[in-house]
This record gives C-alpha cells, structure tokens and sequence, in this order.
C-alpha cells in the first residue's frame, strides 16, 4: 500500500515576495504568465533509495547536475491531523509561511500524487493517487479551475512529481522514468493519456519542480566574444588563432547561434583548411560569414576556433578587421569592444629578413672547419759551410773568378 504526500503547497510568488491570487475574490485562484511560449528550461526531482540525490534535469532527460539529500522525500505535505493521507490542499504563502486552507480538494478516494503545475489557460494541473493503491497503479489527472471545481481528465503511469518546461508538462514515475504529457486535454475522462518516455532513469522519484512552476517565464540570455591569438602587427605568411566563446547567462536552456564576418579578413588572408572546430553545435563557413549554432543548458559554454593564414604577398588593406553578431534571441556581445577583432599587418619592409645562416652550402664546398689545421712554423736548421768537399775533391771555382777552371767558364 502507499501512502502518498498530499497537501502540496500551491504557491507562486510575485515580484514582493507574497502569493498571488486571481479569479472569483477570496478564491485562491493563482495567476501566472501564460507558459505556452516559455523557453524550454531545467527541471529539478528528488530521487530515492540508499543515495538520494537532487537532480537537474535538461528537457530531454540528459543529467546537468546532481547534489546530495539527506533524506529521500522532499515534497512539502501536511494535514491538519498530521496524516499523509488527505484530500485537502493548502496554500502557503512563501513571504509570512502563514498556510490557508484552499478551497478546492481532490474527490473523496484520492490523495495527491505530486506537484500543482498552473498551464498557461489559466487551470491548474495535479496529480492524485487513489487512497489503497499499489506499487505500479496508474495517477489520476486532475484539472482545478477557476471556480475550484475539480475535473478528472485522464490517468498516467504512476508519479510522484511533475514539472512545467517551455510548456510542456513532465511526470516522474515512481519507476524512474520521465514522461512527456504529448495532449493535455480539457474533457473529463478517465482514459491513459498519451505520454512519451523521455528518459529512463532507473531512480524512484519522490518529488519535482521547475523554475516555471513558481510562475516564472524566465528569457533566454547568453553572450558572446571574440579574441585572435595576436594582437599584431603580424607579417605576410603567419597564422593566426581565432576563438569565439558562447555562455548560457540564463536558467532556461537556449538555441544560441552568432555570425562572424569574415569579409575583412579574407582580403588579407585565407581560412586555413580544417581549421574551423566547435566544441559543442555546428560551425560552418559559407562564403565571406563563419556561422555557428548549438543548444547551450544553463551555464553552459561553446567554444569555436579557426585558423587564417595571411596572403603571402599580401594584397588587401593590411588590417585584418572582423565582428561577430548573435543571431538567437537573447544574445548579446559580453562587454563592449570584445566582440571586434583588428589585427594589423606589417610593411615589407618591416619584415624580418632571414638570418644568413640559413642558407646552404655549395655541395662542393667543404665547411670551415673541414680544413688542415695549421702547421706551426719549424726554424730553418744552420746551412752549413759549403767546401770543396761537395765537389768530390774538386777545387771550388766560383764563375768569373780567376782560378775557375776553364770549363766552369
């Protein structure tokens, strides 16, 4: 048997702090921004077993946070005898905690199941469990009008939670699963609803909420910038390094796009091939504009670089100047400047000219270092006096001189 929370607090809170009432005077009817054109937004469910935890969940069911609970059940329920098994429902509200009766209730048999989501006609969405179901039995869907009457519209696999995002309702399963609601119709019936299973989790939920439940519409908002890898100048043939940085500044998740205008660049250089990646979403080039868009969670980030190599020789105004420009609602530059790039180009004669070293030897030609060392000089070792014994006994006849014999002559 369960004994399911009830009495959930129906609450929104405007702008002071206090909770609004709309409708018939005196009748606790809660008003909010219509929801079918919100933005899609996290959801948040409290799960079960020996390691409860805090979940934030994206519209599609993919985790983007976890934090620990210290115990597993964190709907807010009471009853005026203390018991978990009432059709009654209260209204808390959340500046004083002062709680009032509210003056609609669940039929006699069921109790709730879970959370109140007011839709975006005006009614308000709850789910009900009959008093002695089982493990696995279906939830009641319950519409509460204006005028506090009550209708039953249909049934859903068993929930202990449910969640407004960009106007669709959400149900946690006692099973883990996470349902979609695909038709929220206003007829009275006790027929299934059709739902589709957005993820399945394997965790017993006990709880949810969103952001738009408490009668928010929050507005998709994130920024962008733009840096290059040097400030300049930067000579005919260098490569430089461009990056974009998108953040999601809002609660909700958005579809983020920018355009980079790369008309001023391209006279000067060329994109280097392959060089374009994008951490998350899809960037393309597509003529003189490097385009890109993603869906960003809340405090999400992309980060997109590409490379331009500068003409050799260079033939454009020797400034390499572009801007990038959101292109999604709610996109705005981060700061003023940051989203403008200007990279100057250097004269030729400003070029550096290669060092002499680098040229190559004749093929040839030796190094240096390939010759004979030095031979360090030897003195001459003394003559020595020259006699007639160099001529084998012969007298020594010096030409011209008297005495020479006559065939030295």
């Amino acid at each position: 048997m369960l004994g399911a929370a009830v009495a959930l607090a129906l609450a929104v809170t405007a702008s002071g702090g206090a909770a609004v009432a709309a409708g018939p005077a005196g009748s606790g009817q809660l008003t909010r921004a219509a929801l079918a054109e919100c933005p899609p937004g996290p959801v948040w469910a409290n799960t079960g077993g020996a390691d409860p935890q805090l979940v934030q969940y994206g519209p599609d069911g993919d985790v983007l946070s976890s934090a620990p609970l210290a115990r597993d059940y964190g709907d807010i329920a009471f009853s005026p005898d203390g018991s978990f098994v009432s059709a009654q429902v209260f209204l808390i509200d959340p500046a004083t905690g002062v709680s009032s009766l509210y003056p609609a209730s669940f039929p006699a048999g069921f109790v709730s199941a879970g959370d109140f989501l007011t839709l975006d006609d005006g009614d308000v969405l709850a789910f009900a469990t009959a008093a002695g179901s089982a493990a696995g039995d279906p939830s009641a869907v319950f519409r509460v009008h204006p005028d506090n009457t009550v209708t039953q519209i249909g049934t859903v696999p068993q929930v202990f939670g449910g969640a407004l995002s960009g106007g669709s309702v959400y149900g946690f399963g006692s099973d883990g699963d996470i349902y979609r609601l695909t038709d929220v119709p206003t007829e009275a019936s006790t027929a299934p609803l059709p739902v589709t299973v957005v993820e399945a989790t394997g965790n017993g939920f006990y709880g949810a909420t969103a952001v738009q439940d408490a009668g928010e519409c929050p507005e998709p908002a994130y920024t962008v910038e733009k840096s290059a890898s040097s400030a300049g100048p930067v000579n005919a043939g260098d490569t430089l390094t461009y990056t974009v940085t998108v953040v999601n500044t809002s609660t909700v998740t958005v579809n983020a796009g920018f355009t980079d205008d790369l008309a001023g660049v391209l006279d000067d250089g060329q994109v280097v091939p392959g060089s374009v990646t994008a951490s998350t979403g899809t960037a393309a080039l597509t003529g003189t504009s490097l385009n890109w868009s993603g869906v960003l969670a809340p405090e999400g980030t992309a980060t997109v670089t590409y490379q331009v190599r500068v003409d050799d020789p260079v033939t454009g105004d020797r400034v390499l100047r572009n801007t990038v420009t959101p292109t999604s609602e709610g996109g705005t530059c981060v700061a003023e400047g940051r989203c403008a790039v200007e990279v100057p180009v250097a004269d030729d004669c400003d070029k550096p000219h290669k060092p002499h070293g680098n040229h190559k030897p004749h093929e040839n030609q030796k190094p240096h270092g390939a010759h004979n060392p030095y031979t360090p000089f030897k003195p001459f070792k003394p003559f020595k006096p020259l006699s007639g014994d160099l001529f084998a006994g012969k007298p020594l006849a010096v030409p011209g001189v008297p005495g020479l014999p006559a065939r030295n002559r």
